[in-house]
């Protein structure tokens, strides 16, 4: 049985844009006032989710920074630091022309780049690094190893007393296919990555807002 929805924001209840489309929100409102709590689970910094989360009018924690910080009421859980990834960064710099984003002012467990490089060649210039690169097309984000949004989503349901099996998550990139795999139901919308659509339990005909309505009534939700 689905008692919390989860779902990423960009490319998600976003269109390429990253403007929201509104249908998603209205039918993730609909499920919220039947009774199932509503969570984002972003790889945004914790003031940028905690704004959509409150506006978008969802019920549950909030996952930020791909799970590496978790905050409900007004409490925060930080699961990791960023000090590592701090070190990368100025590794970087001196190899290739790598930028934060502006958002990066306030990441506390991460850093993460313009996606103004090839991914891979940042992999490759951290091989030896005891770090994790994950690339989304909105950023590349570098963060220690074990950080994962699924880990935000267990450390979310330990806060609200029930399962990853009770839970339904929705998403599009690389850094939502573990979560899309541990949940107990996992919907990629049409516009998913390859890496997202094989980690899914569905994958939704219709891109975005649009796909994210498509699974929720695929769950009997909506």
């Amino acid at each position: 049985m689905i008692k919390a929805v989860v779902t990423d924001i960009d490319g998600t209840i976003t269109d390429q844009r990253r403007h929201i489309q509104t249908q998603g929100i209205e039918a993730l409102r609909k499920v919220r006032d039947d009774g199932i709590i509503t969570m984002v689970a972003s790889g945004n910094a914790l003031p940028v989710a905690y704004g959509l989360h409150t506006f978008i009018g969802m019920s549950g924690p909030i996952i930020a920074e791909n799970g590496g910080m978790v905050a409900h009421g007004e409490e925060v859980f930080k699961a990791y630091g960023n000090q590592i990834a701090l070190k990368a960064f100025e590794y970087l710099k001196e190899r290739m022309p790598v930028e934060r984003l502006f958002t990066d002012r306030w990441r506390e467990t991460q850093v993460s780049l313009k996606p103004t490089v090839d991914p891979r060649e940042v992999e490759h210039a951290l091989a030896d690094w005891d770090i994790m690169v994950e690339a989304t097309g909105f950023a590349i984000h570098l963060m220690e190893v074990g950080n994962s949004k699924l880990r935000g989503v267990q450390k979310a349901c330990e806060i609200l007393g029930i399962d990853v099996s009770e839970v339904a998550a929705f998403g599009d990139s690389d850094n939502d296919a573990k979560m899309l795999r541990g949940c107990g139901a996992g919907i990629a919308v049409a516009n998913a990555s390859p890496a997202a659509k094989e980690a899914a339990d569905y994958v939704a005909r219709r891109p975005y807002s649009d796909g994210v309505v498509e699974g929720l009534e695929w769950l009997g939700l909506l």
